[in-house]
C-alpha cells in the first residue's frame, strides 16, 4: 500500500517534533477523521508505525510512505 503524507514541523517540546496534516492513498482516500491530527511524532518511522497500526490497520511491511510533492 502506497501513501503520501504532509507534515507540519516545529511541534512539541523545543520544536523537535511534527504533526501529520494530510494523508492520502493511491485511490485519493484522505483518511479524514481516521487519524489524530494533534498527535506529535519524533521520527518518520514512528509516524509510519502509527499509520500502519492505527490508521490503515495493515502490516508495517506492506506499507510504503512518501512525502507529498506540494
Amino acid at each position: 500500500m502506497n501513501l503520501e503524507y504532509y507534515i507540519i514541523r516545529g511541534r512539541g517540546d523545543g520544536g523537535q517534533k511534527f504533526q501529520l496534516a494530510k494523508l492520502q492513498d493511491d485511490t485519493g482516500n484522505t483518511y479524514k477523521g481516521e487519524y489524530d491530527m494533534a498527535r506529535h511524532f519524533g521520527s518518520i518511522d514512528e509516524l509510519k508505525t502509527y499509520i500502519a497500526d492505527d490508521v490503515v490497520k495493515k502490516p508495517l511491511a506492506d506499507l510504503s510512505i512518501s512525502a507529498m510533492d506540494i
